[in-house]
């Protein structure tokens, strides 16, 4: 029987940003993916043994509390699907590159996609996301290093202004790969994450500018790496993915976790922009941008609320969560 990690607390569906919630969740999602690998390296024992064996190493040094990269996440859902549809091929290499894993080092990575340093969880990333994975294209080197600086001016703000929204960002966001649209692309990204690769985070240097924009889309972003920890034991929403609805924030129609998703993470942008907005930190002309920004956000909210309350089957995390933020929305 796989070991489940405790049920969380009602705290940890609060609206507010928390430090401390970030950090465990984080050591929550490392647990989880220390007992799911004991799981498979237990379901191989007999038919595959050298697979169970090269499960030891990245088990031994969880076990040892050492975090494991993002990679290492995208890497155990190949393995694991792999296995399933039975192609030993993959699940043998997959395996093979987890044995060779290299703990999380410490503090937030920042990379460009197209560089040396990038290109294992880019090989891990075209696998697991398909086509999707076009949408992603190198940036130069310098362009990387301006934007890093960046990304660095804008945590510094956070740190300043919202100590608990910096440390929960920081706790749940381990690596930063910074890539562009491909030349003629008729739709471009902005920021993306991926339930399958916990503490990753991909940003497109081409829509932020200066450290608020920065902070504004981290708040964004986050918020989805949020929702990825808080639902390990059940989903937010029970409506299947193929339900489109019609999307207040996009003009496709979206699934309905796609839809709570944005709402969700609309809450969270205006809660930082007001934050940043009364800190004190920023010039005149930025606090009226914070709070237009913020403005925009919680009509957004808002527009996402009727639809999640009119559509959405949701679960009991789900409901906590998006009614936290709803208290808060309509309580400020």
């Amino acid at each position: 029987m796989r070991e489940r990690n405790a049920p969380l607390s009602v705290e940890s569906f609060a609206f507010a940003p928390s430090a401390a919630r970030g950090v465990a969740l984080d050591v929550r999602m490392q647990r989880e993916l220390a007992s799911s690998l004991v799981h498979l390296a237990e379901a191989c024992a007999s038919e595959a043994p050298d697979i169970t064996g090269q499960l030891t190493r990245p088990r031994a040094l969880l076990a040892a509390g050492r975090a494991l990269p993002s990679r290492a996440f995208g890497l155990y859902f190949h393995l694991a699907s792999s296995l399933f549809e039975g192609n030993d091929a993959a699940a043998r290499w997959a395996a093979a590159q987890l044995d060779a894993i290299e703990p999380r080092k410490r503090g937030l990575r920042m990379q460009g996609w197209g560089s040396a340093e990038s290109a294992a969880v880019e090989a891990v990333l075209a696998l697991r996301m398909g086509d999707e994975v076009q949408q992603f294209a190198p940036i130069a080197k310098t362009t990387a290093q301006r934007f890093a600086a960046l990304v660095t001016e804008g945590l510094a703000l956070l740190q300043a202004a919202t100590p608990e929204l910096h440390g929960e960002i920081t706790s749940l966001l381990s690596e930063m790969l910074f890539a562009q649209a491909p030349a003629g692309a008729a739709m471009e990204f902005d920021g993306a994450s991926h339930y399958q690769f916990w503490g990753l985070l991909l940003l497109n240097p081409s829509h932020h500018h200066t450290p608020l924009g920065i902070a504004e889309v981290l708040a964004h972003e986050a918020g989805h790496s949020l929702l990825f920890g808080l639902t390990i034991e059940e989903p937010l929403v029970r409506n299947d993915d193929y339900e489109l609805f019609v999307s207040p924030l996009r003009p496709d129609p979206r699934p309905m976790d796609g839809i709570y998703h944005a709402t969700f993470v609309s809450a969270r942008m205006a809660w930082a922009m007001e934050a940043l907005a009364g800190s004190g930190l920023l010039t005149l002309g930025e606090q009226q941008h914070a709070r237009n920004e913020a403005a925009k956000d919680r009509e957004n909210f808002s527009k996402g609320w009727q639809t999640v309350l009119q559509h959405g089957r949701l679960s009991a995390t789900g409901t906590q969560i998006i009614e936290n933020a709803h208290r808060w929305v309509q309580g400020n």
